[in-house]
């Protein structure tokens, strides 16, 4: 069966796009092929980083025996509740200590640096596992992207083969989409650890100022 003309340059114009979106959107990322996003990829947050104030043991789990201290921990990780609020609740339980403020506080603080770090790297290897199949779907598309382009290099086609021409042309405008979706996507997700950081970082200073 002798192809279209229009119908495979109509397809050629496609492929064109289809050609540079997946390589392009993936270029954007940073030399480690896991990590697609434009943030720097910070492995850990040290309490360097974060902490100006006492030194602390950053495997210290003093503050999970301590219930009112472990509760503050749970509730002031949680994202759901503003910065505003949060510190709101640090001031609340600061007014409480006495002689012990400054090592509660610190250890207040040491609890937040390990379980927002925990979250952080959870996000993380979320990240991570996303880029993955990112990856993968970018390459089926290139594989369905050579396989087209050679059928409509072929003088004459036969049913069989126009069908999966018109076959692979759907999958991938369809494939590229999902892929575009997904990269939108992770504009958004990749925010989360500088958020989680930010977070670490502003209760901290918080705290110091609560510090005796």
């Amino acid at each position: 069966m002798r192809k279209n003309p229009r119908t495979g340059m109509a397809v050629m114009a496609s492929l064109g796009i289809l050609m540079s979106a997946p390589q392009a959107a993936l270029a954007a990322g940073s030399t480690d092929p896991n990590w697609p996003c434009v943030q720097r990829k910070v492995p850990e947050i040290t309490a360097g980083i974060v902490w100006s104030g006492p030194e602390i043991r950053e495997d210290d789990n003093g503050w999970k025996k301590d219930p009112a201290l472990k509760t503050l921990v749970q509730k002031l990780s949680q994202r759901r509740l503003s910065l505003d609020d949060a510190k709101q609740e640090v001031g609340r339980f600061a007014a409480t200590l006495s002689a012990e403020r400054t090592p509660k506080l610190t250890l207040l603080f040491t609890g937040l640096l390990q379980t927002i770090s925990s979250e952080r790297r959870d996000v993380m290897s979320g990240i991570e596992r996303y880029a993955k199949r990112q990856h993968a779907l970018a390459a089926r598309i290139n594989d369905s992207r050579h396989e087209l382009t050679a059928l409509l290099k072929a003088e004459t086609l036969s049913e069989e083969q126009t069908k999966r021409r018109d076959a692979l042309e759907e999958k991938l405008n369809w494939d590229t989409r999902i892929f575009d979706e997904r990269q939108q996507s992770l504009t958004y997700v990749c925010e989360a650890p500088v958020l989680l950081e930010q977070r670490l970082f502003g209760l901290g200073r918080h705290i110091l100022e609560h510090v005796e």
